[in-house]
């Protein structure tokens, strides 16, 4: 075989596996848009255990607010990526993703989300360059963004507070109030005082003897099963919590601020665009494949 034909087939190989991976590409995202057409929409009080879709507003939970390290802009998710670009070369300065827990609510209640390993579709995507590693500045427009020039390329995409969401993922209600065994939470209690000595004879060291006698253990003992107890009856009036998360399966977990119409025409129409190149290359395989008698 001449280099030609050796070139011929290197090609025809490449399509081949182009093709190959452009098809799956393709069907999972017919399959994605089918099941999220499927999947009926819940409300977070009624929703039932297990594969659900939700729609609701993000929101943040108490504590800190979650920020994007990368700009400082406040959000409910963020991802960044910093790629640092030569002409010979790439490289992969900073990947990361927001793991940080939020409240998804609806008129009916709130539920806590867990975004790991979620597939995320972003309210805020932008892509602009700059001469730090760092980022100086977010692009000042779209023009800004795109005749800006510099060695790093800076990637955001974001979630922002109180954007609509549609949720698909495995829900799950916990109670408040988990079922434990009160032996054991005593006895783990008693230790944590023993530890601190000086506080356990404060409290309980009565004669002020310097140690504590069978009957000042008792009143010890006595104060941290009084404590357990209160414990778990604060607990109990807590309300359940709601939590959705990754499905313990293979199915989708889905983030989307972006509208539930628009998402699943953009997977039909990039399902359909991906099956065409998968077809077109194996069509323009078939000629070479034919020449040299494998077809």
């Amino acid at each position: 075989m001449d280099s030609s034909g050796i070139l011929g087939l290197e090609w025809t190989l490449a399509a081949l596996c182009g093709g190959a991976a452009a098809a799956w590409f393709g069907l999972r995202d017919l399959r994605r848009a089918r099941e999220l057409e499927d999947t009926p929409q819940s409300r977070i009080r009624s929703a039932a255990q297990g594969y659900v879709q939700l729609l609701g507003r993000a929101r943040l939970m108490p504590g800190p607010r979650i920020v994007s390290p990368l700009t400082g802009v406040p959000c409910i998710w963020w991802h960044y990526r910093i790629v640092l670009t030569s002409d010979n070369d790439t490289e992969v300065v900073a990947d990361a993703t927001s793991d940080d827990l939020f409240y998804l609510s609806d008129t009916t209640g709130d539920c806590i989300v867990d975004p790991v390993g979620a597939n995320v579709e972003p309210n805020v995507s932008r892509q602009w360059r700059g001469h730090a590693q760092k980022p100086l500045h977010l692009p000042r427009s779209a023009w800004d963004a795109f005749f800006t020039y510099g060695k790093y390329r800076y990637t955001e995409r974001l979630i922002t507070e109180d954007a609509l969401l549609t949720a698909k993922g495995w829900f799950r209600t916990q109670a408040a109030a988990q079922a434990s065994d009160e032996s054991r939470d005593l006895a783990a209690l008693l230790g944590e005082w023993k530890r601190d000595r000086r506080e356990l004879l404060r409290r309980f060291d009565a004669d002020r003897n310097g140690r504590i006698d069978p009957e000042e253990w008792e009143t010890a003992r006595a104060a941290a099963l009084e404590e357990i107890r209160t414990q778990r009856a604060e607990q109990q009036t807590l309300p359940d919590l709601n939590v959705l998360g990754q499905p313990p399966d293979r199915r989708e977990f889905l983030l989307s601020a972006v509208s539930r119409q628009t998402l699943l025409e953009r997977y039909r129409r990039r399902g359909r665009v991906l099956l065409a190149a998968a077809a077109l290359a194996v069509l323009s395989a078939v000629p070479i494949l034919h020449s040299h008698g494998w077809l």
